[in-house]
């Protein structure tokens, strides 16, 4: 053969090399975009049912809810004690089963447990009452997180997670925003009932609907799905195996009892546990730290719309940024430092001549202090190989979070009321740890990277088929 009948050969490979590498391209591109499709939805609606059911406590508070069941000192603090404890002691177990039966199962069936308890939490006399369905609650919603990370797992690889585990956060800032909407104009009527009580009924069957809504489409796979054909199943497959060594999807008692024993797996649960404080803390009292700042109890739940929706254009734009970077914990540590300051000066600061300053603070803290509990999840799902050490370490680092609540919920004290200053601190506090402990955590991924680019490790453990695969920081 002549020079140039080998160089147009040449040049006809790489053109159908050129035309397939395009084609599996575009392929993988519209599978996304069905899988946004099938996925998100849902998964937004029942993240939305879960912040509106879990945070309209808060919400009540300011409507008498407290003077209305005859609470007494720090009983409403005991009310939040109360669903944080189940809140963390089922994550593990409801992501086991998420594991065993399929999140697209398990979610949806929360979903409807935890609305009915706010249905019957508006037929409650006394504390004994309230306390029963807070408790259930608590049990039922410590199944969406972790269950929800995990679900994305099954369609996303772990570089395509964090802008939608954002995307799906962005429901709990709209739902914030919303209960606050709903919570102005019920708490103004005036027919047989209390206003929370109306707003019990409202977002109870809102919620019970979206669980519905979820049993009915959520896919349980992309293979166990009709919507996708043979060939988007196949591919699916092989995008997800870039993340992964495990050949099947079976649950494995020794994948979880290994990842209980890996030092990462309680370093991340501590990491979730100083974000948590301030996740639970504006999640539970923002009502009551708005209401330090008005003298009307009903437009203070309306002031709560605007931080909730600034949060929201904040962190997707965090997250995007994680995503685009492929940078976890630089980001979140970098905007908790905002968060920070805001809980620092909104406990320190003289605000009741300056309501203006102290508004525009609790801006901050929503905006910002909510972003690692987004980031960090996906930073850890990154860097599991196994489905089941991922199920069992998300678990563990939604329960830390979780327990984080009861933290919160007992340093708001009703004899801190109204600036609750010792709380405000503490939350600064945990968020200061939570800075250094994530850089620290991320300087050991670096320095393992390191070795597996000089070749001292020839693989990250679990990854033996994959030695280029390198750790997310």
């Amino acid at each position: 053969m002549t020079d140039t009948g080998r160089e147009d050969k040449e040049v006809g490979s790489v053109g159908a090399g050129s035309s397939q590498a395009a084609s599996e391209s575009a392929s993988r591109k519209r599978l996304l975009r069905k899988s946004d499709m099938l996925v998100m939805p849902g998964l937004a609606i029942a993240y939305f049912t879960h912040t509106l059911d879990r945070a309209n406590l808060g919400n009540a508070k300011t409507d008498g809810l407290e003077a209305d069941l005859g609470l007494k000192g720090n009983q409403y603090s005991l009310l939040l004690v109360l669903f944080y404890v189940p809140y963390a002691l089922f994550n593990i177990p409801w992501t086991i089963a998420a594991k065993r039966f399929n999140p697209s199962v398990i979610i949806p069936a929360a979903v409807a447990i935890w609305g009915i308890c706010t249905l019957a939490a508006a037929a409650t006399k006394n504390f004994g009452g309230i306390m029963a369905t807070r408790i259930v609650m608590g049990a039922v919603e410590a199944a969406y997180k972790p269950c929800e990370v995990y679900y994305l797992s099954l369609f996303y690889t772990r570089k395509e997670m964090g802008v939608r585990v954002s995307i799906i956060g962005q429901m709990g800032f709209i739902a914030g925003a919303v209960s606050g909407l709903i919570s102005w104009s019920v708490f103004r009527w005036t027919g047989g009932l209390h206003g929370w009580q109306y707003l019990f009924l409202i977002e109870g069957s809102i919620t019970v609907a979206g669980a519905i809504f979820l049993f009915a489409f959520a896919p349980r796979s992309v293979e166990k799905s009709g919507w996708y054909t043979e060939e988007e199943k196949t591919l699916a497959k092989k995008r997800l195996e870039e993340d992964t060594e495990e050949k099947d999807k079976q649950f494995r008692w020794s994948d979880a009892k290994a990842q209980l024993l890996h030092g990462p797996t309680w370093a991340f649960a501590f990491l979730a546990l100083m974000y948590g404080v301030g996740v639970a803390s504006s999640s539970n009292f923002l009502p009551s730290l708005i209401k330090r700042l008005t003298k009307d109890t009903v437009t203070a739940n309306l002031y709560t719309i605007g931080p909730n929706l600034v949060a929201s254009v904040i962190q997707i734009t965090a997250t995007w940024t994680s995503d685009r970077t492929q940078h976890r914990a630089s980001i979140a540590a970098g905007t908790v430092l905002v968060s920070l300051l805001g809980w620092v000066l909104l406990g320190t600061l003289d605000l009741v001549a300056k309501p203006a300053v102290g508004y525009f603070l609790t801006f901050l803290i929503t905006g910002f202090t909510f972003i690692p509990s987004n980031i960090v999840p996906v930073w850890l799902a990154s860097n599991v190989p196994t489905t089941t050490g991922r199920a069992v370490a998300l678990g563990l680092n939604y329960a830390a979070m979780n327990l984080a609540g009861i933290f919160s919920s007992l340093a708001f004290r009703a004899q801190d009321a109204p600036v609750y200053k010792p709380a405000l601190i503490t939350s600064g506090v945990t968020q200061g740890v939570f800075v250094v402990a994530s850089l620290a955590l991320r300087q050991y991924y670096v320095r393992l990277n390191k070795k597996l680019d000089s070749g001292e490790l020839v693989c990250a453990p679990g990854m033996e088929g994959r030695p280029e695969y390198r750790y997310a920081i």
